[in-house]
């Protein structure tokens, strides 16, 4: 392989890393998002044209056969508020009597922080509670519902009758178990002689907001919303733009930004299923009847005051909440026939082995990209050799995971370092024809072919290998990146695969860098760069192999900040090339005979 083709191939590892990085920093810079027209004016907290709120008290009447309008009532005295909690083996689900929702839910099978004596993650749904109902007509989203546990002690059943004669119905039940799916049922029934027309209303999701510790790794933005359209296409993502449909001028009453999804979300009308996500948790609604196009909500930091007016203001500062609301349209509640709405509520982490049986694509939520295949293969193989192992861990698992992959691409290396070993050996020729045709590139590219095919060389031979295996380490860069078996996952010195070491913090930050303690996987990864750079055969182009020497110094940049246990990954990949190199070295005559 020639090593103008390593520097192309290299370069374009590097500018796929590096690519959210410039993203960032460069391109929104100098091409900022073009401002939506349903932006919030500077000064107000909501969308005047499009407010979420106000387009869903809005009842669209049904107007034949005449039907009874539910009645929108005054607000009634408060009363206090109950709960009853639901558990199994993994969650712990508060449900409250105010809006018949979930205030919170303790996630029992993780811990909060990477102090073994932390306690469980805590989502937290106050002010705004998940699954609550919104707008439904004569039941206030605060309305205080009569709360009593299942007959089978599973589950928590709600009731609210309205003073129209609406009775609104609930059932809310855990399974048993590791099950991080919640059963809903819902039932409207009609207490009037007369058919009542019940407007579109929607079920809000709880806030997702990220969790104590988190980092975002080099753009990558964590929380998000997505779904699935109705009608079968691939899975939609929001997250990334999100800031960009803040105000420009920002100010403190423009911190909060219900959005609609016809104008930030065009593609959803009618979702298979709607989630909101962090890095590592996810809450899933999946109703079983036809849905409405979803009403999302953000919200973002205060930004200092001497940039409250800088015209890239959305670009400083990154939001810092996010939830939706799955809306169902408008129907007709006869006397005789109620209405029953059921719907599945997944609430957990955003782990694969949990997700898949849930299908309907939702295990799409944890954004293996394009070579998603590949990430699923590799992260059930992860897994797998954990479990195998003894003692159970995660740093030996990607090493393993490594060291199986080299294993593999074993024969395809092999036979790309015997390529570069005979182009080596052919440069002296390959420069005579060079000097001799240089005036007649049609003559040069003829007499190039026909050396190759005397001493048996393939230009792409060296290349080829290198290429194969770029799925394979992009696919890996993604499911490390946020996989959540690595969380809080130790590794001799290292306290969290999922993050940077962080081993010694300097206590500040270096400009441009952003770096804020010393790593040492990353240098050591730079090393062994540096070393196999070396070892590997040259086609002795002096200027080349300067160029090539600056590649373990590019991926010390990138990968610095990244979690560890991809600079794991990356460094013992290439102390396997070092060993590999030296055994070919070793064994001239098995590389001669390959």
């Amino acid at each position: 392989m020639k090593k103008q083709d390593i520097l192309i191939l290299a370069a374009l590892i590097a500018l796929f890393v590096a690519w959210p990085w410039i993203d960032r920093a460069v391109v929104k810079k100098f091409f900022p998002n073009r401002p939506l027209p349903a932006q919030l004016a500077a000064g107000t907290n909501t969308i005047s044209a499009t407010n979420a709120v106000g387009a869903l008290a809005k009842a669209t009447a049904i107007t034949a056969p005449p039907a009874v309008p539910v009645v929108v009532e005054p607000p009634l005295p408060t009363k206090p508020e109950q709960t009853l909690t639901l558990k199994n083996d993994v969650l712990e689900v508060v449900v409250s009597s105010k809006g018949a929702a979930l205030s919170s839910v303790v996630i029992k099978s993780y811990r909060e922080s990477v102090n073994p004596k932390s306690g469980s993650v805590k989502l937290d749904f106050a002010g705004r509670r998940a699954l609550a109902p919104v707008q439904l007509a004569g039941v206030p989203t605060e309305a205080d519902f009569d709360l009593r546990p299942t007959n089978d002690g599973r589950g928590a059943e709600l009731e609210y009758r309205t003073a129209n004669g609406l009775l609104f119905h609930r059932i809310i039940t855990l399974p048993a178990g590791k099950s991080y799916l919640l059963d809903v049922a819902d039932t409207l029934k009609n207490g009037n002689t007369a058919t009542l027309a019940l407007p579109a209303y929607g079920l809000q999701l709880g806030p997702m907001r990220d969790l104590p510790g988190e980092t975002q790794q080099s753009g990558y933005v964590c929380l998000g919303v997505d779904a699935l359209p109705g009608g079968g296409e691939k899975v939609q993502y929001l997250a990334g733009s999100l800031a960009g449909l803040f105000d420009a001028k920002q100010n403190p009453q423009s911190l909060a930004l219900p959005i609609t999804a016809e104008s930030a979300w065009p593609k959803i009308s009618t979702p298979n299923w709607l989630a909101v996500k962090n890095k590592y948790f996810a809450q899933i609604l999946m109703p079983n009847d036809a849905t409405e196009s979803p009403r999302l909500y953000a919200q973002r930091a205060l930004l200092p005051d001497e940039t409250l007016t800088n015209l890239h203001a959305e670009k400083m500062t990154s939001v810092t909440e996010v939830s939706a609301t799955m809306m169902f349209p408008e129907a007709r509640v006869e006397a005789d026939k109620p209405l029953t709405r059921n719907m599945q509520f997944y609430v957990g982490p955003k782990l694969y082995a949990a997700l898949v049986p849930l299908k309907r694509s939702i295990v799409d939520v944890m954004e293996f990209g394009f070579w998603g295949p590949v990430g699923k293969v590799l992260l059930g193989t992860m897994n797998v050799i954990h479990d195998w192992l003894w003692p159970h861990n995660y740093g030996l698992a990607i090493m393993l995971l490594t060291i199986l992959i080299r294993v593999i691409f074993w024969p395809l290396t092999h036979k790309g370092t015997q390529s570069m070993k005979r182009m080596q050996a052919v440069q002296p020729l390959m420069k005579e024809i060079r000097e001799k045709y240089k005036d007649n590139a049609q003559k040069q590219q003829q007499e190039m072919m026909k050396l190759y095919k005397e001493h048996k060389i393939n230009p792409l031979g060296g290349c080829l290998p290198m290429v194969i295996q770029i799925p394979v380490f992009i696919a890996l860069f993604v499911v490390l990146r946020s996989a959540i078996e690595l969380r809080f996952a130790g590794f001799l010195w290292i306290k969290d695969l999922s993050e940077a070491e962080n081993l010694f913090p300097f206590g500040f930050s270096i400009p441009l860098l952003g770096w804020s303690a010393i790593n040492i996987l990353p240098i050591l990864m730079a090393v062994t760069m540096f070393w196999q750079q070396k070892l590997t055969p040259s086609t002795g182009d002096p200027q080349q192999q300067k160029i090539m020497m600056i590649m373990p110094v590019m991926m010390l940049f990138f990968f610095y900040n990244f979690a560890a246990g991809l600079s794991l990954y990356w460094t013992t990949n290439q102390i396997l090339m070092i060993v590999q190199l030296y055994w070919q070295r070793k064994h001239p005559t098995a590389l001669a005979k390959a």
